[in-house]
């Protein structure tokens, strides 16, 4: 018995005043077991970990390798920083050594485990409901975990990282789906009429978020009837409440402003969707020329005669011409004198020019109707209708004295 002791004693000299290799004899001897996988490399090195006589130092040792943990007690985040029964106490408290090859370091009790005090990541929404595996896949440092929404969705990411790894701002983890609230006025281009109610995707077509176009023909040269012919100012004329809706004041148009039946007249009524508003007509045959019944015979000075309140004629002033209107010749129409253009065709100003056949005296009594009839009316009042001679010459019979007895 004396010798073990005395032996005992030799090789504890030895481990304490010995070389390496008789230290690695007296540690294999009073080691208890074999270590985990983790730390298998350090087996025949125990002062990585211990401190010989001074158990007190062996924490020290496993932070010094494990800085991560050591960093986390120190800022007071994540499990060994938050929860406050783990930072006093020694490491092998919970995670005992030398029990083998495959025993495991860190065990956790899930039942006691609360992701929201016991982390610096809260579980709200969706992933309160979502198994830890789903998230920590084939991780041996929880603690290495990602808090990035990407880390876990950037397969399900549909603007396939464009947008930056800042979900949250966008999104919550109550549901993926509900998107919060943009500020769109925040940027160049705020949002205002129809665009507040336009799908994000209606114009930042596949998932462009950036360098998107902000002129109206950029989204809407489709749907342009006038075919670019107007040019890309769109907001000369249309706004952003509805787009049918015109502003365009016509008046300020010096060429040609609006009077008349002309304002309530469709914009494509004289602007032709592919013609641009500088080549619209100005003169009234340059759209009325297919109306025009005079067939272009008076010209194309149409507001000589007509007006833009209405196309019947309205400003000639007859009184003016060598043949004043009176009595009926007021109601009468302007073509039933004029049948030809006057500036071809003078008429003549002989009542027997335009009543001939109306004649009942078949030119008996000559041509000028004035000496009985009158504008106010052509029936001569108190006066039987004369009727023509059946010959011109009276007969033998009658007298040149006077009548027969």
């Amino acid at each position: 018995m004396a010798r073990w002791c005395a032996l005992i004693v030799a090789l504890v000299l030895c481990a304490a005043f010995g070389s390496g290799r008789a230290e690695t004899v007296i540690e294999r001897l009073v080691s208890p077991g074999p270590l985990s996988r983790a730390h298998h490399a350090l087996e025949t090195r125990c002062t990585a970990c211990h401190v010989q006589f001074q158990r007190s130092a062996q924490p020290d040792r496993c932070l010094s390798c494990h800085t991560g943990i050591a960093r986390d007690i120190a800022t007071h985040r994540r499990w060994h920083g938050l929860v406050a029964e783990a930072r006093p106490r020694p490491c092998s408290t919970c995670h005992a050594e030398h029990r083998g090859r495959d025993a495991k370091l860190a065990v956790l009790d899930r039942s006691r485990f609360h992701h929201d005090t016991q982390t610096a990541y809260r579980l709200t929404g969706g992933h309160a409901r979502v198994q830890c595996a789903a998230c920590h896949i084939g991780m041996v440092r929880f603690r290495e975990t990602p808090q990035a929404c990407a880390a876990c969705h950037a397969r399900a990411d549909v603007h396939r990282g464009r947008l930056g790894p800042q979900c949250q701002s966008c999104h919550t983890t109550a549901r993926w789906r509900d998107v919060l609230p943009f500020d769109h006025d925040r940027t160049r281009y705020p949002l205002t009429g129809a665009h507040v109610t336009t799908a994000c995707t209606g114009c930042h077509v596949a998932q462009q978020w950036r360098g998107v176009a902000s002129t109206c023909v950029a989204c809407h040269a489709k749907a342009d009837v006038h075919q670019g012919a107007d040019g890309p100012h769109c907001a000369q004329c249309h706004g952003t409440q509805v787009w049918r809706t015109i502003r365009f004041d016509h008046d300020r148009v010096a060429a040609f402003a609006l009077r008349g039946a002309h304002r309530p007249l469709p914009c494509k009524a004289c602007h032709a969707r592919a013609e641009p508003p500088k080549r619209a007509p100005v003169a009234c045959n340059g759209c009325h020329a297919r109306d025009d019944v005079h067939r272009g015979a008076d010209g194309p000075k149409c507001a000589d005669c007509h007006s833009q309140i209405t196309w019947k004629v309205a400003k000639f002033d007859h009184a003016q011409t060598r043949f004043p209107l009176i009595g009926a010749h007021q109601r009468v129409t302007c073509v039933a004198c004029h049948p030809q253009s006057v500036n071809t065709v003078k008429p003549a100003s002989r009542c027997i020019d335009c009543h001939r056949k109306d004649d009942v005296h078949r030119g008996a009594l000559g041509e000028v109707c004035e000496r009985c009839h009158k504008q106010t009316s052509f029936v001569i009042p108190c006066l039987p209708r004369v009727m023509p001679p059946a010959r011109a010459t009276p007969p033998r019979d009658f007298p040149r004295s006077g009548l027969r007895n």
